[in-house]
């Protein structure tokens, strides 16, 4: 009878070792992408999903994380930016001499930019009311020897205004980048690499200035607000005392992303 029942038990353990067997090779039978998939459908479900959560607000779309006064931007953790303005100069009434020499200097502010540093040209043509665009061609003193220079090209720039453009601004921006561990050292970087760019437009020829966090957040608004054309009223101030952020200043009341080509 013991050997009976000892038999049974036996038979019994080996029938549960197949089937935990059988059951081990089908969930090793799982395809890497039948894995990857049962790992999302983990995370989601205990809350720790990395899918990237749609913004609700218009002033999450916008992406950056902070705007310093000096005007440099915190794009990212690591990633910090600078923006310059540039003026037009009249390259096609130049000798064919200076055109060659204006394409030659322009080379070499193109070749400047190591991989290290990432950069864009940025034309950005908008309407804007009269006091705007007087304001607009304003152009900050600075502690050297050009603010004599600033002041003329300002008031030439104001008589061409004068003269009808239909109330359109036609800027031109180059925004330059540098990844960091902080903003001090960011700082340091973008501040010796803005006067490379300034030194190197004027070579070619036209004013630049470096554009403080104000003036950089007055551009994005009047980007973001075009349909509107609302006053910009911002200062950093009033930002300290009103515990928002910049976003709430440049923001417009939504986006529209149902025409992704227009």
């Amino acid at each position: 009878m013991k050997k009976k029942q000892k038999a049974e038990a036996e038979s019994r353990r080996k029938s549960s070792y197949k089937g935990n067997s059988r059951n081990n090779s089908k969930s090793g039978g799982l395809t890497f992408s039948e894995k990857k998939r049962l790992i999302q459908l983990k995370r989601i479900l205990s809350g720790k999903s990395n899918e990237k959560e749609k913004p609700t607000t218009a002033q999450r779309t916008i992406t950056f994380e902070k705007m310093f006064r000096d005007g440099i931007c915190q794009v990212s953790h690591h990633y910090y930016t600078k923006m310059v303005e540039f003026f037009d100069i009249n390259y096609s009434l130049l000798e064919v001499d200076e055109q060659a020499d204006i394409l030659a200097q322009y080379s070499k502010l193109i070749n400047y930019f190591d991989p290290s540093v990432k950069f864009e040209l940025v034309l950005f043509n908008r309407q804007v009311n009269e006091q705007m665009l007087t304001e607009q061609f304003d152009i900050p003193w600075q502690e050297d020897d050009f603010n004599d220079i600033r002041e003329e090209y300002t008031e030439m720039l104001k008589k061409q205004a004068a003269k009808g453009n239909n109330g359109i601004i036609k800027s031109k921006y180059l925004i330059f980048g540098v990844e960091s561990n902080g903003y001090k050292e960011a700082k340091s970087r973008l501040n010796n690499i803005e006067k490379d760019v300034i030194r190197n437009l004027n070579n070619i020829g036209t004013l630049a200035r470096g554009l403080d966090g104000k003036e950089r957040l007055r551009i994005l608004h009047e980007y973001f607000n075009q349909d509107t054309m609302e006053p910009f009223r911002f200062s950093f101030k009033d930002l300290a005392e009103s515990g928002k952020s910049v976003k709430d200043y440049i923001a417009p009341p939504g986006f529209d992303f149902r025409y992704p080509n227009r």
